[in-house]
């Protein structure tokens, strides 16, 4: 059987799985990285629930020249059980060692990768596998799947030196796994009781703001609650994702808000979850020029002094970057009067500049011209006059002043004051902030999950502000909660950080599966048909790519 040659004899999950793998870059006659992973815990929850288990394990293999392997969620090898010298020396050949990945992205098919693709038990005999250098043997591998996430934990795999893996050890293996997903299960309950504990124990000891964060639980102390906004809980969970048990570390961080507290991070042992202790020094960050630190609160802090002040004003930025809700912004309680060079295409130019006449008679205490790019030049001396006298206040507003047109760019350069809105897509670090005062005017009282806020911030925003409350109107009637979670955006908009950071051809394959689920109404089985993939080469680029 040739991978690159498509054998019609070779089983259909196998098939798809050298499709899968192909699709990831491999080639048969390739050798994979053999370099560990540093960042492999040797001693996390499913080591703890696995390693009694592991060792009834190689009792029971002890002198039958079999070997097993215990994969982590990440598809990275944290135990390894080998009996019999030639299977040792060939398991290390094909680089089958602790930390090693072997995810089909990776090391193509195997009884790691493939079962954590597919989610259930799979045999690879030993020409199935889709490297030269694995098909000496022949393995059986199972995934461990949590009992209440139904996460997949792990796998569990079996392996020999034949051609055909062994038919008794699927439910070898089965059993192994059981026993594993009950511990899983009742090493839960008692992780989160450690966690509670923890929490506890430090805020009957700390005056200050605490929280603990866990896979399925968040406890906070209320001054923690009265401090924290919900994007500030998806900057602590990164602040702790590298921590190891026991581990903890220190740093100032600036809250949405833009409070600047010093985090302690600690890492509970036994436990997946992280306790914070936040001092809070009562102050806004500023830098030394005196403004919030931030690009969305300098601009904000912009539009308040400008508020204040006198003389005419220009706001620039891409459509739906905010710019009529700044003039609302600097009005203020003012009566004002707005016209937008839009209306020309429809009422004429003549309708138009009679309608700017009634509005200056009429003496309102501020003038805005929206759109002003699309004047007609004969038009921008008579706005210039306007924008030299003390009342009405003139507001302007305009595309980015280096796509508008000189004349145009010139009447801008008259005003005074100058605020530019930056598009939301150089913002995305304030996008729980933004967000949260978009969706108060979309339904009060809705929250934003971290969840949600870490896929808002990994979009594009072409349609920027106009574009962000779009989406959560949408999210809004599809919430089944006071509390929009990612999986309630439209798919367009179900991503993370992770997915900002993907390469062109990734982002072209993404859009591509993307569209396809949106023209098929998230039936799966047709997006794959319009794509040309297989269901489970579907299932398997959609995970991937962070695609829910």
């Amino acid at each position: 059987m040739d991978p690159e040659g498509g054998d019609a004899a070779v089983r259909p999950e196998i098939a798809l799985s050298w499709k899968r793998s192909a699709l990831s870059g491999l080639r048969p006659d390739i050798v994979p990285d053999p370099r560990p992973d540093p960042d492999t815990d040797l001693s996390s929850r499913l080591m703890e629930a696995a390693a009694p288990v592991l060792d009834e394990v190689r009792r029971e293999i002890a002198d039958t020249g079999f070997g097993v392997l215990l994969a982590d969620s990440e598809c990275r090898i944290v135990a390894r059980i080998v009996d019999g010298t030639h299977l040792n020396r060939l398991m290390s050949h094909a680089g089958a060692e602790l930390g090693s990945r072997f995810g089909e992205d990776r090391v193509g098919t195997t009884a790691l990768g493939t079962p954590m693709e597919v989610r259930r038990g799979v045999a690879i005999h030993g020409t199935e596998h889709y490297l030269e250098q694995f098909k000496l043997l022949s393995c059986y591998g199972h995934p461990i799947v949590h009992p209440v996430t139904r996460r997949v934990e792990g796998v569990l795999d079996m392996t020999s030196i034949s051609d055909r893996a062994n038919p008794l050890f699927g439910p070898f293996l089965a059993r192994a796994a059981n026993d594993i997903e009950r511990r899983l299960l009742e090493g839960s309950r008692i992780s989160q009781q450690r966690l509670v504990e923890a929490f506890q124990r430090q805020t009957a000891e700390s005056r200050f703001a605490v929280a603990a964060l866990g896979e399925d639980l968040q406890l906070s102390n209320r001054s923690a609650a009265d401090l924290l906004d919900i994007s500030d809980l998806a900057t602590l969970e990164a602040l702790a994702a590298d921590l190891s048990p026991g581990q903890s570390r220190t740093l100032g961080v600036e809250l949405a808000s833009g409070s600047p507290v010093l985090v302690r991070a600690e890492r509970v042992t036994g436990t997946s979850g992280t306790v914070f202790v936040l001092e809070s020094s009562g102050r806004r960050i500023v830098p030394r020029g005196g403004e919030p630190a931030s690009l969305w609160n300098r601009t904000r802090a912009t539009l308040t002094r400008l508020r204040d002040s006198a003389g005419a004003v220009a706001v620039t930025g891409e459509a739906g970057s905010g710019r009529s809700t700044a003039v609302r912004d600097l009005t203020g309680d003012r009566s004002a009067s707005v016209l937008d060079a839009t209306d020309i295409a429809l009422d004429g130019l003549e309708n138009w500049v009679q309608r700017l006449q009634r509005i200056v008679q009429t003496s309102p205490d501020v003038l805005a011209l929206e759109e002003v790019q699309l004047l007609p030049e004969a038009l921008l001396p008579v706005v210039a006059k306007l924008i030299d006298t003390s009342h009405p206040r003139v507001i302007l507003t305009s595309a980015p002043v280096e796509t508008v047109p000189a004349p145009t760019a010139g009447l801008i350069a008259r005003c005074p004051g100058r605020v530019t809105l930056p598009p939301l897509r150089r913002v995305t670090g304030d996008i729980g902030e933004i967000a949260r005062a978009v969706l108060e005017s979309v339904d009060p009282g809705l929250r934003l999950s971290p969840s949600a806020v870490d896929a808002l911030a990994a979009c594009e925003w072409p349609g920027n502000l106009a574009e962000l409350r779009v989406v959560l109107e949408a999210a809004a009637g599809a919430r089944t909660s006071d509390r929009i979670r990612d999986t309630d955006l439209p798919a367009t908009h179900r991503g993370s950080r992770r997915i900002a950071r993907l390469g062109g051809r990734e982002r072209a394959e993404r859009q591509a599966i993307v569209d396809a689920l949106v023209a098929a109404s998230g039936n799966k089985a047709r997006a794959a048909a319009a794509l040309g993939i297989s269901r489970s080469t579907l299932y398997v680029r959609m995970k991937a790519l962070e695609i829910r």
